[in-house]
């Protein structure tokens, strides 16, 4: 069994590849940590860099002239034909999907999501991106400051994310991969809203007409999932206490 925390950049949002990166990671009793593996490559997308992308992750068309294209990405060579069972990530659904326009399968492959996991634990967060997150479980932030200035490339976003999983791992007391992916799949449904005009609320707050008009305008499978659960729930709670007739 072998865990990779795994971060890719691309070309424009949702689009190729142009860096891939990952750090091996093992539990060792209770204790998670790096088993010194790193991966790190770079492709050439289908068409130039957007500018919204270059300005994020701050690689340019010249830096890629002479890498392979991104149709030639194939996950770490120590880590194939079923051997990698668990890839984590900040969003890894975004890397997942990278992967797979690239031509590379992920099936049989667990994905398990620190941001989920993030905002489950910490609703209440303003942000749940990977720097905020960074800061907010810093106890020396101008130390956390130095560290982040290269936020954005995949191999320190992938070191980033294993600060962050520790953390997480204590918060739960979790010491096998299995409970993370049993935690991550909860935490995909969430507690919260996290974006748009009931940013903030908790789903259990909310009027029954807000849900219904979340529910009209959401695409996010979990969530329409997240409020429809709490509709029922309410709905029971009335049945449960309508008086019967005599």
């Amino acid at each position: 069994m072998t865990a990779l925390i795994f971060d890719t950049e691309t070309h424009k949002l949702h689009g190729d590849i142009i860096e891939a990166a990952a750090v091996g990671v093992s539990f060792h009793g209770q204790i998670l940590l790096p088993t010194g593996y790193e991966f790190k490559k770079r492709f050439k997308p289908s068409e130039s860099i957007g500018l919204g992308a270059m300005a994020v992750h701050h690689i340019i068309d010249e830096d890629l002239v002479k890498c392979p294209p991104f149709t030639k990405f194939k996950m770490p060579k120590d880590h194939r034909d079923g051997d990698l069972e668990y890839l984590i990530g900040h969003n890894i659904d975004y890397d997942v999907a990278a992967v797979n326009r690239a031509g590379t399968t992920t099936s049989g492959i667990k994905a398990i999501c620190t941001l989920a996991m993030a905002r489950f634990l910490w609703p209440k967060l303003e942000s749940h991106n990977l720097t905020a997150l960074a800061y907010h479980l810093s106890s020396d932030r101008k130390d956390q400051r130095r560290r982040l200035r290269k936020a954005h490339s995949a191999l320190n976003d992938c070191w980033t994310t294993l600060v962050l999983l520790i953390a997480i791992t204590r918060e739960k007391n979790i010491n096998s991969f299995e409970e993370l992916y049993e935690f991550s799949e909860q935490a995909r449904y969430p507690t919260h809203i996290f974006y748009g005009k009931y940013r903030g609320w908790a789903i259990k707050d909310m009027e029954d007409e807000d849900i219904d008009w979340l529910l009209g305008k959401t695409d996010d499978h979990y969530l329409k999932i997240s409020l429809e659960n709490e509709l029922l729930a309410r709905s029971s709670i009335d049945e449960q206490n309508q008086l019967p007739f005599d």
